[in-house]
């Protein structure tokens, strides 16, 4: 689940929530010169969002199909998946 922060008036965010939501186009922000993260829509969070339950659930069934895959309990497929969005948030 996302964390949430919430806008007031005059908040130094506002107008670049505002630019987002009324171009409806993402804006990358950066450090030192690398994007490090984006502000997008809430349509665009709930797409994301989808896709990615999406492919966790294609993945899941291509394993579960596969009748050559080893069994593991859900502590450890928990503990793999955190690891793979680790790895994905890190790079």
């Amino acid at each position: 689940m996302a964390a949430s922060y919430a806008l007031n008036a005059g908040d130094p965010l506002d107008d670049l929530v505002s630019r987002v939501r009324g171009g409806h186009q993402p804006i990358l922000l950066s450090r030192s010169g690398e994007p490090v993260a984006a502000v997008v829509t809430i349509g665009g969070f709930r797409e994301y969002e989808r896709l990615r339950d999406e492919a966790d659930l294609a993945l899941a069934r291509s394993v579960f199909e596969d009748p050559g895959t080893v069994r593991i309990s859900h502590e450890e497929a928990m503990v793999i998946l955190d690891a793979d969005e680790q790895k994905e948030a890190a790079g």
